[in-house]
């Protein structure tokens, strides 16, 4: 986390707002954030916090394939939060990281509808992922995912908190994932979101994703 600066005798806190910058011209579709998002967080069969689908453009003979990792934009006015009735999604003071305390949620599926990016579920069983045996991975990562119980994204706080950066930016092979505090200005997400001609997604619904994508 970034710690508290000071000038004389008035201290100022430094607001932390995360973001991710996506460049749509460096990611080649390799799954490697789905992939790495499930084994660091340990999500349920079918569940994935991070995907990555695939967009033709162009016509013959001059399309192509982008492709579009897909997440929760931890948005700055978050829907799901308002659409909970127990206060169990909420956004986390000290930055905009949106998260669920599991044991206020009561599957109810509220936040699940309100959400427009598609980037929450809720699993009803712990069933392996290879079928209908768990290993001893998956019964030990479980124990964090309880069915009924609403799950997402957490940008990785685990990490965060740590100093280290979301398992989904260090894996990528092209570097097409820029992760930093949008609020400062000589962050490389910040940079990146400056120098590049970008868009953030379903923006019109007002919700002020922090993603960016640089096309």
């Amino acid at each position: 986390m970034i710690p508290p600066t000071s000038s004389g005798s008035r201290e100022r806190v430094h607001k932390v707002r995360w973001g991710v910058a996506i460049d749509l011209k460096r990611c080649v579709g390799c799954q490697s954030c789905t992939v790495t998002c499930k084994i660091e967080n340990g999500t349920p069969p079918d569940v994935f916090w991070t995907r990555v689908i695939a967009k033709e453009v162009g016509k013959y003979p001059f399309a192509a394939t982008v492709f579009m990792p897909m997440r929760c934009n931890h948005c700055t006015n978050a829907p799901c939060v308002p659409a909970c009735p127990t206060g169990a999604t909420y956004v986390r003071q000290q930055d905009n990281l949106v998260l669920v305390d599991p044991d206020k949620c009561v599957g109810c599926h509220a936040c699940v509808v309100a959400c427009p990016y598609d980037a929450r579920a809720i699993p009803e069983d712990a069933r392996g992922y290879y079928g209908t045996t768990s290993t001893p991975f998956e019964r030990v990562a479980y124990e964090k995912r309880p069915p009924g119980v609403v799950q997402k994204c957490t940008m990785c706080v685990h990490l965060i908190d740590k100093g280290l950066r979301p398992a989904c930016i260090e894996s990528c092979p092209t570097e097409a994932l820029i992760f930093g505090d949008l609020e400062d200005p000589q962050s490389a997400v910040s940079k990146a979101i400056r120098q590049r001609p970008n868009f953030q997604p379903h923006v019109e619904l007002g919700t002020d994703p922090n993603v960016y994508y640089l096309t």
